[in-house]
Parts: C-alpha cells; structure tokens; sequence
C-alpha cells in the first residue's frame, strides 16, 4: 500500500514538471530548533511563519541525524544530501593528519585580492568532497543556471553554494560591507559595490536595540530580561535596551551588527538585492539562492536560546520573512518560486540553567580531559605525545609514536575510550576501528558513524551525555545527537507545494534529493537523502 502511494505520488507530480520553478531560495535558519516555531508561534504575526506553514508543506519530524551538529556540517548535509561521512565536512574544524595542522572547513587562511585589496583569510568550499545541489543545476543546465549565497556568516555562504556557485557572499567585520572571495572573482559585481555604497550598515548601527514589545507583557515564553544564565555583551550590558553606536564605538568595527536582528535584515536587504542585480528567476532555466540568517546564532552565544533577546529576534525575523516572501511573489510570482525553510542544527539549553532546574547538565573541558588522559597513556607506554589533538569530541593520535613504539592501534583506541567513559559527563566513545567495522543501524552509534570520515575523523570519538556541552567560552552550542539539536523545521512553500503537514520522519539529507526530482536534474554524487514526494501537489 505504502509502496503503491509513493509511486502514485512520484506519477502525480510528474504532471508538474513540464514547469520547474524558475527559482529555488534556500533559507536557512542558524541554531534554530524546532520548538520554537511552538514556542512563539502565538507571537508571530500573520503573514510570516504562520502563513508560510499554514499555506505550505510542514515536515514536523525532520532531523539531522548525525553526531556533530555544526554550522558548516548542517550546512554542508542540506545541499550535499549526505552525511558528513560522505560530503566530509565532519565539523567546523578538524585535525590533518599530513600537515599537522587545523583545517577550518571553509577557510584557507590564504590572502583573500578583491578589488585591488589584500586582507587575510580566503574562504572558500573546497573541502566539500560531493558534489551539491547547486553545483548539480549549473552541470544540468551547461552554466546558464546562476547559483548565489548569501549570509553574514562567510562558512555558511561558501558551504551552502558549493564549488560552481557563482558567487557566496558574507559581511565584512571591518566596515559592514557585503565581500566576496578571490575563489569566486578578483572584482565584487557592480551591483554589489551600488549597495554597499548605500551604506546600510551605518543605520543599523546608529539603531537601539530595544524589545519590539513590552518586556512586563510579553515575551512570557522566555526567561526574565535580567536572569543569571547570560553572558550578555562583555563588560557592558546583557539586558535591554542596547546602544550600538556605543559597542560600534568600543569595537573600532561593525562585527556587533551580527548580533543584533538588524544583521538578519540586512542580510535580506541583500539577497533581495542580489535577485535583482543578477536577474535570477528571469529566464528559462532555475536558478538557486541560498539565504542562511545568522543572527540567531550570534545572538544565542551570548544569550542563550531561551532568552528574551532570542525570542525578540524570531519575532523581528517573522517580518522580514514576511518581507522577502512578499518581494518573491511580487517579482517573479510564488508559482514560480520553490522555497525552502530549515536549520543547520539546533542548540543547547545552558547548563546553568539546566542544573538550576534540577536536570543533568554541564561543560565538559576536553583540554582538561585529553592531559589526564596523555598522562595515562605515558604510564601505560612511555612518556610522549601520545594525543596530537582533540578537537569537536574526536581524539587524534600521534600516529608516528603509535609505530614507532609499536603500539596496536586496536588497542590503545580501546584503551583511550574505556579512559574517556570515565569522565563526568561523557555517555561512551567509540574506537574509530569499530566505527569502520561495524554497521549500526540506529540510536546514538548509528549518528556516530553517520558523522566519521576515515580521512579526517580522529581515532576515538566521544559522545557527551545530554545536557552537557564542550567548553568554548559562550553560554552554550550545539554539536550532540541529541533531540534539540537535531530537532530542525523544514517548510516548503511557492511553486507547486501543496498545503500539507508530514507527520513522517524525515531528514535535512532530502532537501537535495528532493529539488533534484523536482527539476529532474541528477542528485548530488554521495546524496543518501529521499525526495519528500508528498509536498507536490
């Protein structure tokens, strides 16, 4: 019965294609966990959220189910289709091996020449192993296809455009312009240096962030403005009203724009400029943005996701999508629109907070941790550097020291994880041997494996208990298995979606699959995700 659905459901949407969408906008939501569509769905306003459910398809169990839910690993698993086994972007940052260095998923730490100018760091999509949707719709299409992204976050743009995007865009810390990277071109577009010349930035910046509405009436899904679990802006303040001419003044740049909702707006003042100056959704073949909103995570690190300050920027963010949404329909029709609404990852409540409330929670310290744990292994063996690196719960060796000493590396993975269980806080660690032997087909090893890559993935990787979270100097993050962080809305709306609520599992890896069916194009080359067939009409 099931099968026999699919398959009238796959024929049914078939009568659909003889028109693709002329656009696909992916908007991505950064540390947006599902429940706070539920929480502050009574707040929002009618034209935003509400609407976008109300009139598209609602898919309430969507997940991401992997281990080490970070920005440019959701990013990177929503337009590969993959898991971070396959397009190998296995966290923010990892440990190489051969170069014995920190490989930054998406920064090469090279000279970025744009305009003339030289400025360190040069962000780039080139450790994404597969292949992503946008790169599969400039290949279906021989290059007529535009691909664009956009976001203050430079990882978020380059990872989620791919490498034959033709633009990423991110925000520039020193004078709040809009950049991009010598990868893509050596000169910004004409019509990105028109509306940097607009200098939006310096509005926002003279702006006062005060709460939209009334602190004392509203905002009864948040804790209180002036609760003890924030860490707020340093050495100023962490409740409303917040002067940004003053942190602009106390910071010499305009990196605190990001962490006020007016970064959110600006960045759709831009991907609004950027449909208009690149003509996209105006000819024959489909073009892709991907819009990713990074102020929510901005404001969460400092903040925390239960806050007043968070609830206010979803609140603000309700308009601009409204705004956008309402621009879209107004240039190129809904019809002709497939948009697409998501998160990379949740995020954490704080572990203050938590434990105030009586629940397991804590910060777990891997520095701390990985020392103990060296010292261990100098008694076990002989003194050394047995630990190269701990970096996002994955322990590296030094692997010359393991074969000159000739160590079995079986071994001493079990060792070192038998070692990791015992620290509070940590729920069990994995040997990667036993990750590549071994297929686990659900729960929290499953994840695991869905997270390690043999290449960069460390030798022993640790899973923390819920509740707790690694030590990184914020109010806390994300980066578990665990429901709140994998817990993410996934919303279609425009062209041909139907108005529907999908109550079935599904997954971040079937965004791809599911705009390549659409446009009858081929699925990103190491996608696993299923095309959602029930969203067509």
């Amino acid at each position: 019965m099931c099968m026999f659905f699919s398959q009238f459901a796959y024929l049914q949407a078939q009568n659909h294609f003889n028109k693709p969408p002329k656009l696909v906008v992916g908007i991505v939501i950064e540390e947006m966990r599902y429940e706070m569509l539920l929480r502050y769905w009574d707040s929002f306003g009618e034209n935003g959220f509400k609407k976008i459910i109300n009139q598209g398809a609602f898919c309430t169990q969507n997940h991401h189910n992997y281990l080490i839910t970070q920005n440019g690993v959701g990013q990177a698993s929503i337009v590969t289709g993959a898991y971070p086994s396959g397009h190998g972007i296995i966290s923010n940052d990892w440990y190489d091996r051969l170069g014995d260095k920190i490989i930054d998923c998406a920064d090469e730490t090279k000279f970025n020449l744009m305009n003339g100018g030289v400025s360190m760091g040069n962000y780039t999509p080139k450790n994404i192993i597969s292949s992503t949707i946008g790169d599969e719709i400039k290949l279906a299409n021989n290059d007529s296809s535009k691909v664009i992204s956009v976001s203050l976050n430079p990882v978020s743009s380059v990872i989620s455009g791919g490498k034959l995007s033709d633009y990423a865009f991110w925000f520039d810390n020193s004078d709040g312009n809009w950049i991009t990277g010598s990868y893509y071109t050596d000169s910004l577009p004409k019509w990105v240096k028109d509306f940097n010349k607009k200098a939006f930035q310096d509005v926002y910046i003279r702006k006062t962030w005060a709460s939209m509405y009334s602190l004392s009436d509203n905002y009864t899904k948040s804790l209180s403005d002036d609760n003890n679990f924030e860490l707020g802006f340093s050495n100023y303040r962490y409740t409303f009203p917040y002067d940004l001419s003053y942190l602009r003044n106390r910071s010499g740049n305009y990196k605190y724009l990001k962490f006020t909702p007016y970064g959110n707006t600006y960045t759709k003042d831009f991907a609004i400029s950027s449909i208009i100056g690149e003509d996209l959704g105006k000819d024959d073949y489909t073009d892709f943005l991907s819009v990713s909103f990074s102020a929510t995570n901005y404001v969460g690190e400092l903040f925390g996701p239960r806050s007043v300050e968070i609830e206010d920027i979803f609140l603000r963010l309700d308009k601009d999508l409204e705004h956008l949404i309402g621009f879209l329909d107004a240039e190129l029709g809904l019809e002709n629109v497939l948009i697409y609404i998501t998160s990379d990852r949740g995020v954490a409540d704080v572990p203050e907070y938590l434990i105030h409330k009586k629940q397991n929670a804590g910060i777990f310290d891997g520095s701390k941790a990985v020392a103990l744990l060296n010292s261990y292994l100098s008694i076990l063996y002989q003194d050394g550097e047995w630990i190269k690196s701990y970096h996002s719960k994955q322990i590296y060796f030094n692997q010359s020291l393991v074969d000159e000493k000739g160590v079995d590396l079986y071994e001493l993975q079990e060792k070192v994880a038998n070692f990791m269980v015992q620290f509070n806080g940590v729920a069990n660690a994995l040997p990667g041997l036993t990750i590549n032997t071994t297929s686990f087909r659900s729960g929290i090893n499953q994840k695991i494996q869905n997270s390690y890559h043999q290449k960069r993935s460390g030798d022993v990787i640790v899973n923390l208990e819920p509740g707790w979270i690694e030590k990184n100097g914020r109010v806390t993050n994300s980066g578990s298995g665990y429901t709140y962080d994998t817990h993410v809305p996934l919303i279609w709306y425009g062209w041909n979606v139907k108005s529907t609520r999908i109550d079935e599992p599904t997954e971040a890896i079937d965004i791809a699959p599911t705009i390549s069916w659409i446009l009858n194009i081929t699925a990103p080359n190491a996608a696993t995700g299923k095309p959602i067939y029930k969203i067509v009409k």
